[in-house]
C-alpha cells in the first residue's frame, strides 16, 4: 500500500521524536522530519550543513568517540539490528542538550555495502537531569547514613554506657537523681531519632 504523504507529514508534526535517513557514503542527511533543527534552534539549511561528517561540529567533544563507536557498530551490523546512542548536541544558543537515538541499516548498494541508515532521536535532557538529581540525593543519603551511624552513634553509645555505669553505682542525692533522669530521657530520645534516621535512609540507598 502506498503511504499517504499527508498522513506521514501530520504524523511527524505531532511526534516528539525526530526521524531521519542518513547517507553513509556521502556523510550527509537525506531526510529529516523537521523536529531536530527546531529543537536545536537552527534553520533547515544550517542543520543540513551541520549533518556532514556525522554532525561533528554539533556533537560535544567528550561524546565524539561514542558517535564513532556507534557508526562502526552500524557498519558491521546486519539489517534490522538497532544501535543505540546517547550524546550531547550543541544548540544555536550555545547550550547542549542530551539526545537519545536508535539507528539501523535501511539500504545497501549493489555490492552489498551499507549506504543508508534510518534513525529516530529524541530530547532526553530532562530525564538525564532527573537521573543526576536522583544520584545526588542518593549520595546525600549515604553521607547522612554514614554520619548517623559512625559520627553520631558513637558518642551516644558512650553516654548510654556511662548512664548504665552510674545507675549501677547508685545516686544518693535527690537533686542529682533528677538531673540524671533528665539526661537519661534526653539520650533515649536522641537514640530513638538516630534509629529512625537509619530506617528512613537505608531503604533509599
Amino acid at each position: 500500500m502506498k503511504p499517504d504523504l499527508k498522513f506521514l507529514h501530520s504524523l511527524f508534526e505531532v511526534s516528539h521524536v525526530e526521524y531521519q535517513a542518513y547517507d553513509l557514503n556521502n556523510h550527509k542527511l537525506l531526510f529529516s522530519s523537521g523536529l531536530a533543527h527546531k529543537l536545536l534552534g537552527y534553520t533547515t539549511d544550517e542543520y543540513c550543513r551541520f549533518s556532514y561528517d556525522f554532525y561533528k561540529d554539533l556533537v560535544h567533544p567528550d561524546d565524539r568517540d561514542k558517535v564513532h563507536e556507534a557508526i562502526d557498530k552500524i557498519l558491521h551490523s546486519p539489517k534490522g539490528e538497532v544501535v543505540e546512542m546517547t550524546i550531547r548536541l550543541l544548540k544555536a544558543d550555545g547550550n547542549y542538550i542530551w539526545v537519545y537515538s536508535r539507528q539501523m541499516v535501511f539500504e545497501k548498494d549493489e555490492k552489498g555495502e551499507l549506504c543508508t541508515i534510518i534513525r529516530e532521536s529524541e530530547d532526553v535532557t530532562n530525564f538525564i537531569r532527573m537521573q543526576d538529581e536522583l544520584r545526588e540525593k542518593v549520595q546525600q543519603l549515604q553521607t547522612i547514613s554514614y554520619k548517623n551511624s559512625h559520627l553520631l552513634r558513637s558518642p551516644v553509645s558512650s553516654i548510654i554506657g556511662l548512664i548504665s555505669l552510674v545507675e549501677a553505682q547508685g545516686i544518693t542525692s535527690e537533686h542529682n537523681m533528677q538531673i540524671f533522669n533528665y539526661l537519661k530521657q534526653a539520650i533515649e530520645k536522641l537514640d530513638n531519632v538516630i534509629h529512625e534516621i537509619n530506617e528512613i535512609a537505608e531503604p533509599n540507598i
